[in-house]
């Protein structure tokens, strides 16, 4: 099924989808400090992309009683991440950012990118689910954390970076790219726990939360951004006072 293609494309085609992550890290990274704060400050720079680059398992590993620095235990992902950065911030030339900026070579990688996030919530959720086999809610949390861990994490990234702005958190406000998170985990345990019925389950399922993510991402990038959750905004707000005002996020895990 074309589903299962989907989830087994980042193996499959490893490295790239992990080059393609890294390169929105980096470049999220940069649009927040600057290019003169990384040409003055380049270990602060690398650690603020290093922190966005593995926000996901940072902030997920600790909920799953494994260590923080687990997330960057493999050595090849993080040299390969090290050079994304140096590629985005450093090369001759500026050609790296020239050539990832435009949007022929941009569209691509945030397709790639968002095949990607749909894998991590799933991830999460299956990761979760080993520890806390019974907790749904736990599931979807972990979910949404994976598929969107650097605006969870981006305070961090933007304290390394100098800057102190604790009212601007994702916690605080939801981005469009949290609350697609949220909804693709919400309907993924609820699939597991066999609470859907066809069609809105399994395969059909799994490729309509990549679509929306392609969607909602390509719509900011090529025109203007949409969020396909605003009808649920009213529910969500008589709920929880606002979570989910907001934009999207471009710190994207």
């Amino acid at each position: 099924m074309f589903a299962d293609t989907l989830k087994s494309m980042p193996t499959d085609w490893a490295p790239w989808f992990d080059v393609c992550h890294f390169l929105l890290a980096a470049l999220a990274v940069r649009k927040e400090v600057g290019l003169s704060f990384s040409r003055s400050n380049p270990l602060a720079t690398w650690l603020a992309t290093m922190t966005a680059s593995f926000a996901g398992s940072m902030v997920a590993n600790p909920l799953l009683g494994k260590p923080i620095f687990g997330a960057i235990s493999s050595e090849y992902n993080l040299g390969l991440a090290t050079l994304v950065f140096w590629a985005v911030f450093y090369s001759p030339g500026d050609i790296v950012y020239t050539l990832v900026k435009n949007p022929a070579l941009y569209v691509p990688i945030c397709v790639v990118k968002e095949i990607y996030r749909a894998k991590k919530t799933l991830g999460g959720i299956n990761d979760a689910k080993k520890v806390y086999p019974e907790h749904e809610l736990i599931q979807i949390v972990v979910g949404v954390i994976k598929g969107n861990g650097s605006a969870f994490i981006k305070p961090f990234t933007r304290l390394v970076a100098g800057q102190w702005s604790p009212n601007k958190s994702e916690i605080l406000k939801f981005s469009v790219t949290s609350k697609g998170c949220l909804v693709a985990a919400i309907l993924l345990v609820l699939d597991a726990s066999g609470y859907l019925i066809p069609p809105v389950t399994g395969d059909m399922l799994y490729l309509g939360i990549v679509t929306t993510f392609i969607m909602t991402k390509l719509s900011g990038v090529l025109a203007e951004q949409i969020d396909p959750y605003a009808p649920l905004d009213i529910v969500v707000r008589a709920a929880t006072g606002g979570l989910w005002d907001g934009e999207v996020n471009e710190h994207s895990d």
